[in-house]
């Protein structure tokens, strides 16, 4: 059994023992702490970009990058920003979530709406 503590979500367990089934639910608590962090930013978006990014975004813009954040919790977390969580998970029996990986995936969403002309078309 794996115990995950999440200071958005407090413990949850996870009680399998099949990898894949194990992977699945650590994908859902992945899921969900990432939806609250998502839920806080949300909650003064313009506040955490001046802050975070020291940029002041259009009314537009604005409206743009919520739509987008907001999007991310219908979909599942890029496990490519938690492998080193991941990795943590699977060989301890008990870990604490760290929001850096979390912050990684949101920022990165973010950025990429602050700063569409540095994208790389391919």
């Amino acid at each position: 059994m794996k115990i995950i503590k999440s200071t958005l979500l407090g413990t949850r367990c996870i009680r399998a023992q099949e990898p894949s089934i194990q992977l699945f639910q650590l994908r859902n608590v992945f899921n969900q702490h990432r939806d609250a962090l998502v839920a806080r930013i949300l909650s003064d978006l313009q506040g955490y970009i001046d802050f975070k990014f020291h940029q002041k975004p259009t009314r537009m813009e604005l409206a743009e990058i919520w739509d987008n954040v907001a999007a991310l919790r219908k979909k599942d977390v890029d496990l490519e920003y938690y492998q080193p969580l991941l990795k943590q998970v699977l060989k301890k029996d008990e870990v604490k979530l760290a929001n850096d990986y979390f912050f990684l995936e949101i920022d990165e969403n973010i950025r990429k709406h602050l700063h569409p002309q540095l994208e790389l078309v391919h």
